[in-house]
């Protein structure tokens, strides 16, 4: 998959990392839970070709309490589940028990910041239960799983508006938004029992709330405290149960169970990813004694590539310098392959630890894909590292200098171009074609004076059409058309030879 796929792609997973961060915010802020991911990334929408075979797990789980959580984000909401017949994919597998709640909830990324509506949440029992009246979809292409849909009958109102009542015929009164009552009656062709979800005089949004449907409702969302007996699960025999409490006890910094997280990476007997999230939730608790053992399993030279690429992402999670320390030694390690290398410098630059001194380095490395993720991955750029990139701007590695102009025009780093276009040689020219790529009215409002009348003669040939929309939207176009320019005479087709 190359880099346009996987930005098509993480556009797609983004609505599930939106998703689920906004039912976490929302059962922790509103009703007490802790939670936290219990899926690695399922709250990040970065795409990896390695593909990790990880246990399959619900996306959320609190420590508190040990609930644990799917969230099922879409365009379009409604009750819609994927399912297939293969052991270990139906809808329902993967780790949740009765009790634990799936969360339907809409996103839209078209805005910004993206819209999370509020959730809907229902048990795994009460889906179950009324498994018999969701409707399955043709199966997908074996190629792609055999998937299929299940869909519980549901009503989501296309208009804003108020709901009232249930009235005595069993249509659902309601205020739509210009004031006019209206009744729904539709849904009294679904099997019985059906439920509504709002009380009276409860708004509801446009295609974001579920006002009604066939599957009961799940009862107080409200978290049970400190109810979970932890070190119970780390001895059950369910692999789902061990992992989620070997996650929660470095989640929550129960120091009293190092012990029993010691024994657990220990055992050679043990699933080779529980015992990595034993050493990764060590390390939450003390990183500087474990941190270094999750980087030397990145760097085995008998590990499996998904074995090394899901040690980065567990020290990606470190909010510890000793974890950015050995993001760098994986980084660096010239034998491992390109994406475990490229996984850690973006953790050194997205992760917990950040560390964009250590990343601007990695910019200058051999390996493409490695210097992307290394630039992209950088948020801020300290005013040390803003120096050392001015001063690289007169570098005779060309390499060094592009690197620099480029880091410095993404960060709108202003004073230190305007600097070098006060010089001369090779710096100037570099600063002055970075200040040309970035807008005109950012440069002029952060220069203010030192934007010479010299420089703007300079700079505005460059900054003249900019925003035109043959230079934006229309040269994507151009470059769609341009390769879609193979035609052979119909008439009197020629050997390409």
């Amino acid at each position: 998959m190359g880099f346009k796929e996987d930005a098509d792609f993480a556009r797609f997973v983004s609505m599930g990392a939106v998703g689920a961060a906004a039912v976490a915010f929302g059962l922790s802020d509103e009703h007490g839970h802790r939670m936290v991911e219990l899926e690695r990334y399922a709250m990040a929408n970065k795409v990896w070709q390695t593909k990790v075979k990880r246990l399959r797990l619900p996306d959320l789980l609190c420590v508190r309490c040990g609930l644990r959580v799917e969230a099922r984000a879409k365009s379009k909401l409604g009750i819609v589940l994927s399912h297939s017949d293969a052991p270990g994919r139906e809808w329902d597998a993967g780790g949740m028990r009765d009790g634990d709640l799936f969360a339907f909830i809409r996103t839209d990324l078209s805005r910004f910041p993206p819209y999370a509506g509020a959730p809907v949440c229902f048990s795994k029992a009460a889906l179950r239960a009324s498994i018999h009246q969701a409707r399955r979809s043709v199966p997908k292409a074996a190629s792609e799983g055999s998937e299929s849909t299940l869909t519980w009958p549901c009503w989501v109102p296309s208009r804003p508006g108020r709901f009232l009542e249930v009235d005595a015929e069993g249509r659902i009164c309601y205020q739509d938004d210009l004031g006019a009552q209206r009744r729904y009656w539709q849904w009294r062709n679904w099997t019985a029992p059906r439920h509504v979800y709002l009380e009276p005089g409860d708004k509801f949004d446009a295609g974001g709330t579920i006002v009604a449907g066939v599957v009961q409702p799940a009862g107080s969302r409200a978290c049970a405290g400190d109810t979970w007996h932890l070190s119970g699960d780390l001895c059950s025999s369910d692999p789902v149960d061990r992992y989620a409490a070997v996650r929660a006890v470095g989640m929550s910094g129960r120091r009293d169970l190092v012990d029993r997280l010691v024994a657990i990476e220990a055992d050679t007997a043990e699933d080779w990813r529980t015992r990595l999230e034993a050493r990764a939730n060590l390390a939450r608790l003390d990183a500087a004694s474990w941190a270094p053992a999750i980087a030397d399993g990145a760097i085995d030279d008998d590990a499996e590539t998904e074995r090394r690429m899901e040690a980065v992402f567990a020290l990606t999670e470190l909010r510890d310098g000793a974890a950015a320390h050995e993001l760098a030694r994986i980084a660096d390690s010239l034998s491992l392959p390109p994406e475990v290398r490229a996984a850690a410098a973006w953790g050194l630059g997205q992760g917990g630890s950040r560390r964009a001194d250590l990343l601007v380095s990695l910019g200058l490395d051999s390996d493409e894909t490695v210097a992307l993720h290394a630039l992209a991955a950088i948020e801020e750029l300290p005013h040390s590292v803003r120096d050392t990139l001015t001063h690289w701007l007169a570098s005779e590695d060309a390499r060094r200098a592009e690197t620099a102009a480029c880091l410095l025009a993404r960060h709108r780093c202003i004073d230190n171009l305007l600097d070098a276009c006060e010089g001369s040689g090779q710096a100037r020219l570099l600063a002055l074609r970075a200040l040309g790529d970035l807008p005109r009215e950012a440069v002029r409002l952060h220069a203010e004076e030192r934007l010479t009348p010299e420089f703007t003669a300079i700079l505005e040939p460059m900054w003249y059409g900019q925003d035109t929309w043959l230079r934006t939207t229309g040269q994507e176009g151009l470059d769609a058309l341009d390769v879609q320019k193979v035609r052979f005479d119909p008439a009197a087709p020629r050997d390409l030879g």
